[in-house]
């Protein structure tokens, strides 16, 4: 049984990967020569993929907007970048892109071969998720926003771990909006294995690692992440329950409702926290004031640099330079623009910010034509799926993993799954079409 899981092609290219994961992702602990093997690394998986399979590519839904934000956007944002910038910022986001574009398709192109191949990529995000979690516990910068989460993070262990690039630790914040990828998902997944297939050994387990994730989602605090969890959670209990979508329908056009009446002091009192700093010297967490004032400055800059973006990851420093911000300090690093979207447009311009909004569009088109799939387990993987995607798009619109960042690799991850997913109608239909040739026969 095992060995229907086991396949050389998936295997190989996936060694590849991880082989040129390190220097790519750290180039500046690397020397030159081995950035180029890493790169040398990335281009034998696909020529590898090439022999094993007789393609590089299979066609997706998402094939033109990924050509036009890969092939067309990302050279022009990395000519746009000031040089200074470019060696700091841009190119080492660059690198961290190229390998996610390679992990799109080797995801893409195998999950879509057969089922226990998608399962092995599910797998396969599930255990990265476990990793930034293991990771993150023992180097995040724990903050104290929500009192009635005092205890969780009371219990939580100190920065043990330093990373490059984050030696103050990680933001609180990033890690919430990145756990966001992982946690709905593998909610839906648990109750397929328990409840559908009565799989209690793997279902458990799984159980398990959801509860531990959204324990550490918590812990984060991030209002931005809760919310996100939040909507995505109840959008995938709307899909699963038929028989309570009314009911929470009502409970969200409520909420909804209670979120408009109430005053702005009060809400921006609960976006903030008990803290009135604009930005927080221990957490590095902006506050709503500040996210404003960092929003208005980013269509500043959208405005100026409409077709080619200001270059990938400048904004952080160009805001300082080109549109001053008052409520933040000029030395302060915001690292982003705080809405994943407009940081997007800031990066690769408006085409680029186009061709990720059909990306978004195409996910949504494939897994809602899927959540009602008459076959148990593509609906459950469309929910999930849909789950995780909405979730992080709402996180995404008070904070940002921008592209290029680390844990975006997630991003890309997941839209190669639902494109892995689109291949599932198409078999369908093969099978169908096979079955009445058969009866004429």
């Amino acid at each position: 049984m095992l060995t229907r899981y086991w396949d050389s092609t998936f295997t190989t290219e996936l060694a590849l990967l991880l082989f040129a994961a390190p220097a790519l992702y750290f180039p500046e602990l690397f020397p030159v020569w081995a950035i180029y093997l890493s790169f040398g690394f990335l281009a034998l998986g696909w020529l590898w993929r090439r022999i094993q399979l007789g393609y590089f590519i299979r066609y997706t839904p998402m094939d033109w907007p990924l050509f036009l934000l890969m092939g067309v956007m990302l050279p022009i944002s990395l000519w746009a970048s000031p040089p200074p910038l470019r060696e700091e910022f841009s190119i080492p986001r660059a690198y961290i892109l190229i390998w996610n574009f390679c992990l799109f398709w080797i995801i893409a192109v195998h999950s879509r071969r057969r089922e226990e191949l998608f399962w092995l990529s599910t797998a396969g995000l599930v255990l990265s998720g476990c990793a930034i979690a293991g990771i993150s516990l023992v180097s995040t910068q724990w903050s104290r926003k929500l009192p009635i989460l005092q205890f969780l993070i009371n219990h939580m262990p100190p920065q043990l771990l330093r990373l490059p690039g984050a030696e103050a630790g990680i933001n609180a914040n990033q890690v919430g909006g990145t756990l966001l990828f992982f946690t709905p998902l593998l909610g839906a997944l648990t109750l397929y294995l328990l409840v559908r297939r009565r799989n209690w050994h793997i279902g458990l387990v799984t159980g398990a690692l959801a509860i531990t994730l959204g324990m550490l989602l918590l812990a984060t605090q991030s209002r931005a992440s809760l919310l996100g969890l939040a909507v995505g959670v109840g959008l995938m209990l709307i899909l699963a329950l038929p028989r309570a979508r009314e009911i929470l329908l009502t409970l969200l056009a409520a909420g909804f409702m209670a979120a408009l009446l109430l005053p702005w002091e009060q809400l921006q009192s609960l976006l903030d926290g008990p803290s009135a700093e604009i930005v927080s010297p221990v957490t590095g967490t902006v506050s709503l004031a500040g996210r404003i004032e960092i929003w208005n400055r980013a269509l500043y800059g959208i405005q100026d640099f409409a077709f080619t973006g200001m270059g990938l990851g400048t904004f952080r420093h160009i805001v300082h330079v080109l549109y001053p911000l008052f409520l933040i300090p000029p030395d302060t690093d915001i690292a982003h623009a705080h809405n994943f979207f407009l940081q997007t447009a800031l990066d690769f311009g408006l085409p680029g910010l186009i061709a990720v909004l059909a990306l978004y569009l195409i996910a949504l088109g494939i897994l809602f034509g899927h959540w009602n799939h008459p076959r148990g387990l593509p609906r459950v993987w469309s929910i999930g799926l849909l789950g995780s995607l909405v979730g992080q798009a709402v996180y995404s619109q008070l904070d940002a993993i921008a592209m290029g960042s680390k844990p975006n690799f997630a991003w890309w991850y997941l839209l190669a799954l639902v494109a892995g997913l689109s291949a599932w109608e198409l078999k369908e239909e093969e099978r169908g079409t096979q079955m009445n040739t058969e009866k004429r026969g």
